[in-house]
């Protein structure tokens, strides 16, 4: 009877081993942030990963906060702005910075990024989470548990089949739109299972036919590109039941979809409201939309004189202004803009690691 009762006390200490419980973040204890995606999120580490010309990396970006940081923006970009909501003092460092202190949290997230693969010169989705795997033991299980994971992803697999295919066919596009969800959810699974996220704070996809370089090169005049805004409509319209899907498998993920599509398209349509003067043309750069060449030294763009009346700073990414409101939003907004629940709430719900369980 001895012994059984010792195999039972054993059996015992092994499950509250695998059934780890983390109690929502308490005051005092901001969680750590992890930051992945593509140039909307990119706050320096194209210039840590390539030789080749950082535009980011030069004047005028940076132009309201002093100096360039390799962020596509003339300030902070939406994760800076969620860092401090949280209560971190300092924003997330570019990962591959070999000086960078990851103490409090990364940014993987890297221009021309994609979902279904890209180019040699930067790193897809699921090329940052294995890099996040790869340095997962930096950090505590609790710590990447209680940890927010901000996820922006998407636009350049769309405007790269834009531009190859732009003849597509709607059977084609929604047929592209799947093969994108697909890959997506595949490496949000990886990110929880192998990586130990728990809190997925996901942003969708703006109206990329909408934007000034898009309107510029493919010559839409007054109109956006309509092509492209249909396979947004369709991958926004699909990722909260493949968020939700996952929950039902795994029972201790939380996540938060905030409707970055919605806020664009109601600053785009009502400048006045929001405080713009212009919401169709870019701060900096040239041509139709002047939507090109910010930054390059052999192109006489033109910069705006007041930055925070525009929507976009260059051809594709917000002005400081903008990604200020986005993240004040998608910290504290209500369910018209951001569900199931905002980052303020997603910070305090209690998370469980249940690896045996559930991989």
């Amino acid at each position: 009877m001895a012994i059984n009762r010792n195999l039972i006390i054993f059996a015992g200490l092994l499950a509250s081993f695998s059934l780890a419980s983390f109690p929502a973040n308490v005051a005092g204890e901001p969680p750590l942030l992890f930051t992945f995606g593509d140039s909307s999120y990119d706050v320096g580490n194209t210039k840590f990963f390539s030789s080749a010309f950082d535009p980011a990396t030069t004047w005028p970006y940076g132009e309201s906060i002093d100096f360039p940081t390799g962020r596509w923006s003339d300030g902070n970009i939406v994760p800076d702005f969620v860092g401090r909501l949280v209560g971190n003092h300092e924003p997330v460092p570019p990962v591959l910075d070999p000086k960078a202190d990851l103490s409090r949290g990364a940014s993987f997230a890297i221009s021309g990024a994609t979902v279904l693969g890209s180019p040699s010169d930067t790193m897809s989705f699921g090329q940052q989470i294995l890099k996040f795997i790869e340095l997962h033991k930096k950090w505590s299980d609790k710590e990447r548990a209680e940890a927010i994971y901000m996820i922006n992803i998407g636009a350049d697999d769309y405007l790269n089949f834009a531009k190859a295919h732009p003849n597509a066919n709607p059977v084609e596009q929604v047929a592209f739109v799947a093969r994108v969800l697909q890959k997506l959810s595949r490496d949000l699974m990886s990110l929880y299972k192998s990586g130990g996220a728990r809190k997925l704070a996901v942003q969708n996809l703006g109206p990329l036919g909408c934007l000034p370089i898009v309107r510029q090169e493919f010559k839409t005049g007054e109109s956006c590109m309509e092509m492209v805004n249909f396979m947004v409509k369709t991958h926004n319209e699909r990722l909260g039941p493949v968020l939700f899907a996952m929950t039902v498998r795994f029972r201790s993920l939380r996540y938060s979809v905030f409707d970055f599509n919605g806020e664009i398209f109601r600053r785009i349509n009502e400048p006045s409201r929001h405080g713009y003067t212009d919401t169709t043309t870019s701060c900096c750069g040239t041509g139709s939309r002047n939507a090109f060449g910010c930054g390059y030294s052999n192109v006489h763009s033109k910069l705006c004189s007041y930055q925070k009346g525009f929507l976009f700073f260059d051809g594709r990414h917000n002005t400081e202004k903008t990604d200020e409101e986005i993240a004040n939003l998608f910290y504290a907004g209500d369910r018209h803009v951001v569900s199931p629940v905002n980052i303020r709430d997603l910070v305090g719900k209690s998370v469980t690691f249940l690896p045996a369980q559930e991989i």
